[in-house]
């Protein structure tokens, strides 16, 4: 097959991309249950890592960035979840999503808020890919479309920069 017609993969997580999709599960551990950040985080350096991933954090995952996701949830959650509320549809309430789209979220929102270092766009297509990892249907869409919302009001000037240079239809 050449190389014009082949299909091309779907290219590995960073470093950081792991450390999301692992402070996703961290994080998922602490909405349902009394544990503190720092004693999740623990258990995931120590106890849960794995070449591969499956025991929890995969080995290359960013450490210190995971670190920071873990615990910038635990400190502003109640924020974090009411800016999510409050970008739900209006008869919708965030008791209705299950635990683990609050964690995708939650987390998105939290890096969305916090990690100005990192481009509103790279969260949001970083999250969706997170949500694919567990879901199978609409949620990458979903996930996506609540933290545009919630970056237009958090990155007002990032979006509007990012709009005025989209190609304009018609």
């Amino acid at each position: 097959m050449s190389a014009a017609v082949r299909k091309s993969e779907p290219s590995a997580p960073s470093a950081r991309g792991l450390a999301r999709l692992s402070a996703v599960q961290a994080v998922f551990q602490l909405l349902q249950s009394d544990d503190k950040a720092s004693d999740v985080v623990e258990q995931f350096l120590k106890f849960r890592v794995a070449e591969g991933g499956d025991a929890g954090m995969p080995a290359e995952a960013d450490r210190p960035f995971f670190r920071s996701l873990v615990s910038g949830v635990e400190a502003d959650q109640a924020a974090l979840m009411a800016l999510i509320e409050g970008a739900l549809a209006s008869d919708w309430k965030i008791a209705r999503l299950d635990r683990l789209m609050r964690a995708v979220l939650v987390t998105g929102v939290h890096e969305m808020k916090a990690r100005r270092d990192v481009p509103a766009p790279v969260i949001l297509s970083e999250y969706a890919r997170v949500a694919g990892q567990f879901y199978q249907g609409n949620e990458p869409g979903f996930v996506t479309s609540m933290l545009d919302r919630i970056g237009r009001q958090l990155r007002p000037d990032e979006f509007a920069a990012r709009d005025a240079q989209a190609p304009k239809d018609g």
